[in-house]
């Protein structure tokens, strides 16, 4: 049985990234009163609504000792406080009102008697905030030593610039998540769909022009499980909980779908951006090509700018269209797509009656013994349930199950076994890791 954690836990591991990489760093016992102090005023409300807030550890007196050569308009920046305030439960539950994780940070640091305050405010976060969630496709630079978030109550994220160091919920300490996109059961069950994503946009842009640069596939397959990530994302940000499956083969198969549709303009438009990107970028090497000498054609300057154009334009539609997806989780019952991201309905109900035989929980994205966890069905809620019922008589369908509570949870059929992921890796952060020296035995 795993051991409760608490907020010390996650200061300790902190505390042992910071000094790893810092000649100057705050002592472990600073870190256990922040890491305390801001657990207890997450579970805490403020005129009935959450505390929420984000945190930079960052010195008043050099705030900002590496600025770059040219600073852009929408940089980081910090107002002070004329007074310092004490960091305690009371002020950070009213100065949290005056921030926001999406676009503003608490500046906290200590003193010569390691107490720890609060001196002004940082803000712009908002591209960082897009970035993570892929709303942006370029990140910002992070102010300060290391940041630290209240997400919700009883859970505490601490990272340094876009590397989590680990994460508190309530009683459990996550040191890593799982990308199911990158490798694995999830990514194989979805590669038709993927496969004909990339064959469209080969044969818009032709086959020369697309394998001019060989990264194309791997560069569009990225953004093509990002868009998934979203929809997940956005149907979380809800806290109403919702359901996504994405079905192999005939989607009324062990369905009950209350609202048919078909919808097509997001897998339309991620074809399309494909090909806006794939030809401006065409058009800015040949470009480049002529920088030696000759003189630019004009007509190639009027193509790079028109895909520029037409690429925002697509990247706007691509947004208003997941938000339109995301929406329909808020009916009772699944969203159902197809592998190619068409909306095919919502207000799903699940029949298929069958439980699976064996329900196993994975902690690596490709199922490996030694990390697997047979679990009970019956501990699991409604949703849950109906969603491990379908994968396990529909082999090949991907099923995403967003709690009111946040967690985020994939599974398929994996080897005749029905797999579940939960810490699944939604964001464009990496995990700071500890790898660990030991054969293991896969799945056959």
């Amino acid at each position: 049985m795993e051991l409760s954690k608490y907020p010390n836990d996650i200061a300790k591991a902190v505390f042992i990234e910071i000094k790893r990489r810092k000649n100057e760093f705050p002592s472990e016992d600073i870190l256990v009163d922040l890491f305390e102090i801001m657990y207890f005023a997450s579970i805490r409300t403020e005129e009935a609504e959450p505390i929420l807030f984000n945190s930079v550890y960052l010195d008043p007196n050099d705030p900002d000792p590496d600025p770059p050569e040219r600073t852009v308009r929408d940089r980081w920046g910090y107002v002070k406080f004329s007074k310092q305030i004490e960091f305690n439960i009371p002020n950070v539950i009213k100065l949290a009102k005056a921030s926001d994780p999406r676009s503003s940070s608490l500046a906290i640091y200590h003193n010569e008697n390691d107490e720890l305050f609060i001196w002004g405010l940082i803000d712009q976060g908002n591209r960082y905030h897009d970035y993570v969630n892929y709303e942006s496709e370029e990140g910002p630079e992070r102010p300060g030593i290391f940041q630290a978030s209240v997400e919700g109550p009883g859970f505490l994220v601490a990272y340094i610039q876009y590397q989590k160091i680990a994460e508190l919920r309530i009683n459990h300490l996550i040191r890593r998540t799982v990308d199911i996109f990158s490798k694995g059961p999830i990514k194989d069950a979805l590669e038709s769909g993927i496969k004909r994503y990339l064959n469209s946009v080969q044969t818009a842009v032709g086959e020369d022009v697309y394998n001019d640069r060989d990264h194309w596939a791997n560069s569009l397959t990225q953004y093509w499980f990002a868009t998934i990530c979203r929809i997940l994302l956005r149907i979380r940000s809800y806290k109403h909980g919702g359901a996504l499956l994405i079905s192999a083969g005939r989607a009324e198969r062990g369905l009950n779908i209350k609202y048919p549709i078909f919808y097509t303009r997001l897998k339309d438009a991620l074809v399309q951006r494909g090909v806006k990107l794939i030809e401006m970028t065409n058009a800015s090497d040949l470009i480049y090509e002529y920088l030696e000498g000759d003189d630019i054609p004009t007509d190639l300057y009027l193509d790079e700018n028109v895909s520029q154009t037409e690429l925002n334009d697509i990247r706007s539609e691509i947004d208003g269209s997941l938000w339109f997806i995301s929406l329909l989780s808020r009916v009772d019952g699944l969203v159902l797509l197809s592998k190619h991201l068409s909306v095919r309905g919502f207000g799903v109900e699940i029949k298929s009656s069958n439980i699976p035989d064996e329900v196993y929980i994975s902690s690596s994205r490709i199922p490996i013994e030694s990390d697997l966890k047979e679990v009970d069905y019956n501990h699991f809620g409604t949703r849950h349930r109906s969603m491990m019922r379908y994968c396990w008589n529909y082999p090949g369908s991907v099923g995403f199950v967003v709690s009111q509570d946040g967690d985020v949870r994939a599974m398929t059929m994996c080897d005749d076994r029905l797999i579940i992921w939960d810490n699944i890796k939604l964001q464009a952060y990496t995990f700071i890791r500890r790898r660990l020296l030991r054969r293991r035995k896969a799945i056959r």
